[in-house]
Order: C-alpha cells, then sequence, then structure tokens
C-alpha cells in the first residue's frame, strides 16, 4: 500500500499466498493523502480509527505518530478479524501494536481525530457515534472516508442527524471523504452500547443483543429453519459455528442436558450477547462463547455436533469464502461419527459444495427459501 505517508505492506487476514482481494480501498488511500497534506497529524494527536477491516490506516497512522513522537493510535472494532489483521499488519511492518478496544465497550479519550468507516448497519452507526461524541475533545475532526456507492440519502441524513453540518471532499477514484466538527459539549458522559432485549415465546427465551449482532430484533429466519429441523442427538461436545445471538447453542444446551457446547463468531458483540443470553436463560454454566476466526486453534475431534447458519456476506462483500472455510475447518474438528448440520439459502448450493470435504451429504429439512443439510465424514 503506498499513501502519501510512504509504502506499508498490507495483507488480508486469513494470509493466502493466492488472495487476490486487497487489504485496503482507494477510501483508505484518500484519507490518508488527506491526513498527510493537511499536516493533521502532530506529536498531540490522539486518533481514533473506528471500523476498519484489516488495520491499514492504523497501521499508516502509527507510522506517521510513532516518527512524531505522539501517542499510538486506537482502532475500535466488532471484528475478531480485524484485530487479526491489524497484529499481522502491524508485526509485518515492524511496527508498534496500536490499541483495540472491542465495539460493545467503550474507548476512552480524549480524541482529537477520529477516522470512521461507515458500517452497512444503521444501528452500529448510530450506537457507536452516539458514544464516540462523548469521548472528542472540542474541535475534534471526524473524517469519514467512504466509497461514493456505499452512502445514500438514509446514511447521510443520520449521519447529519447525530453530527451536524457535514461537508465533503471531492470524489478520487470513487471514493470520497465526509467531514465533520465536534461541537458538542457532552465530553465526560459515558454512554453505554446501546441492547435490545426481546422474548422468543417459542423456545421461552429471553434475548438480549449489541447493536452489531445480525437479527438483533428478532429471530434470524435460517436460524427459526434449523431450530424447527433440530438433530435428535444425543450430543456431549457441541459447537455453533457462527454463533451470533446464542440461540442454538441455548436451545442445544437446554435440549441435550449433559452436552457443553462452545459457540464461536467473529464478532465481539455477538460472543458477548450470546453470553449474556446464556447466563440470562440458565445455560451458563455449559456455554462458552470464543471471539474465533471459524475454527482456527480448535483441536480435532473435538465435537460430535456442529450447528452452522453461515453468513454469505462480510459487511458490503458478498460471497460464500466464509462458508467454504467454516466447511473446511469442520470437518478438521469433528470426531468420525460426527455431524455438521448446516442451515442455508436455497440457491447458494451449500449440498454439492460440502461435498469437497464431506462424503455424506442429506438434505433432512425443507423449506421455500432455506435448506438444512447434515453432512459426515
Amino acid at each position: 500500500m503506498i499513501s502519501a505517508f510512504g509504502e506499508l505492506a498490507i495483507s488480508r487476514v486469513p494470509y493466502a499466498r493466492k488472495e487476490t482481494l486487497q487489504a485496503f480501498d482507494q477510501a483508505d488511500l484518500l484519507v490518508l493523502d488527506h491526513l498527510h497534506a493537511e499536516t493533521l497529524l502532530d506529536a498531540s494527536s490522539r486518533v481514533l480509527v473506528v471500523n476498519e477491516t484489516f488495520g491499514a490506516i492504523t497501521c499508516a497512522v502509527t507510522q506517521a505518530i510513532v516518527a512524531l513522537g505522539g501517542p499510538l493510535p486506537t482502532l475500535w472494532s466488532d471484528s475478531h478479524i480485524a484485530h487479526l489483521g491489524l497484529q499481522y499488519n502491524t508485526h509485518a511492518n515492524g511496527l508498534p501494536v496500536a490499541n483495540f478496544v472491542q465495539a460493545q465497550n467503550t474507548p476512552q479519550g480524549p480524541f482529537d481525530i477520529i477516522i470512521l468507516r461507515v458500517p452497512k448497519s444503521h444501528a452500529l452507526l448510530r450506537d457507536q457515534l452516539q458514544r464516540i461524541l462523548s469521548q472528542l475533545a472540542p474541535g475534534a475532526l471526524i473524517v469519514m472516508p467512504i466509497m461514493v456507492k456505499h452512502i445514500d440519502n438514509a446514511t447521510y441524513q443520520l449521519l447529519e442527524s447525530l453530527l451536524g453540518p457535514l461537508s465533503s471532499s471531492l470524489a478520487r477514484k470513487k471514493a470520497r471523504l465526509i467531514f465533520a466538527v465536534n461541537n458538542a459539549a457532552v465530553l465526560g458522559q459515558n454512554p453505554k452500547a446501546e441492547e435490545t432485549i426481546w422474548n422468543l415465546p417459542s423456545l421461552g427465551l429471553s434475548l438480549q443483543h449489541f447493536s452489531g449482532v445480525f437479527s438483533r430484533t428478532k429471530l434470524d429466519p435460517g436460524a427459526q429453519v434449523l431450530l424447527d429441523q433440530f438433530p435428535e442427538g444425543p450430543y456431549l461436545r457441541v459447537i455453533d459455528l457462527g454463533c451470533g445471538n446464542g440461540v442454538q447453542a441455548i436451545a442445544a444446551a437446554k435440549k441435550w442436558l449433559q452436552c457443553k457446547v462452545v459457540g464461536v463468531d467473529e464478532s465481539f458483540m455477538s460472543v458477548a450477547s450470546a453470553s449474556i443470553n446464556a447466563h440470562n436463560n440458565g445455560v451458563g454454566d455449559r456455554c462458552e462463547f470464543r471471539a474465533n476466526d471459524c475454527l482456527t486453534d480448535v483441536g480435532p475431534q473435538s465435537a460430535d455436533l456442529i450447528l452452522c447458519n453461515p453468513p454469505f456476506h462480510q459487511e458490503r462483500v458478498i460471497g460464500d469464502q466464509i462458508a467454504m472455510r467454516m466447511f473446511a475447518q469442520s470437518a478438521q474438528v469433528l470426531t468420525k461419527d460426527g455431524e455438521l448440520w448446516v442451515v442455508g439459502n436455497r440457491h447458494l448450493g451449500y449440498h454439492a459444495k460440502l461435498k469437497r470435504w464431506f462424503k455424506r451429504v442429506e438434505q433432512v429439512g425443507v423449506h421455500p427459501k432455506f435448506v438444512v443439510l447434515k453432512a459426515q465424514l
């Protein structure tokens, strides 16, 4: 990555030799060039970077501020992958590791410059901005690098309602910067992360969600289909892969009273929500939730059942790369007679794709939009 601050080696995580996608985009380069051209960084600058994916901006700001003798920046993110990316790219460039704050926690300011990659979720954006405002120094600059195709009227209006008047740069290579200046006197307040609570009467559950959790106000339709076609068991070691709010893990713990359930997700807010939900619904002693890159570092023959409702998008990137990684790692983690149960949209063709790693794949549930598959080694 070559910006006005120099050249850095920035890779996507998990690292792949044949990776064809970049770990940064033109919006990242535009904001770095702007910081340099306007000499916005100095030895006293406290910088907060929000929601970037692989640490490209944070590494470049770290390099610049270290040379000035200033404090390390902070990256605030809901993504475990972003944390891994920051660590990997920091070490690859011989830099000190910037501070990292998980999204359910609030970074402690005051910050002078905020570089905010606008998330797709309006609920997460609103929650983050409401908490950021309490951590800004007077006159702090908020810079939002964004690809032009990702900014719509609804998002712009939400930003204006929370930040006041906005201005923007000229577009360059389909990227643009949106600016806001903090004039609000809210420093010292410390609002907590936004939470939503709702009930699921069919399972007798009460569920609590942070703003970054997928399907945070109602049960995800795919999860409902899998719950309707739940395995019979019994099972002793269950993994809820991509656990979200933890509803499948909780259902497993309630159905098989002798089982130990592990839920994994790359979203810190999901893991935190699932942990709260398991405790509130009486199965916290048999459920453990971890932020992880799929099943990385989970040992072989660690589970006899894996439940999986794979995401087919990561923020604005749509594809089956995450699902394929989930399937491949599940084949390594299951016992010889273990089972992987997958729910997915019918058009995604998971039945054929699972056969790359599993000898037996059968359809066990059908729905107009979804299909439930059982795969065995």
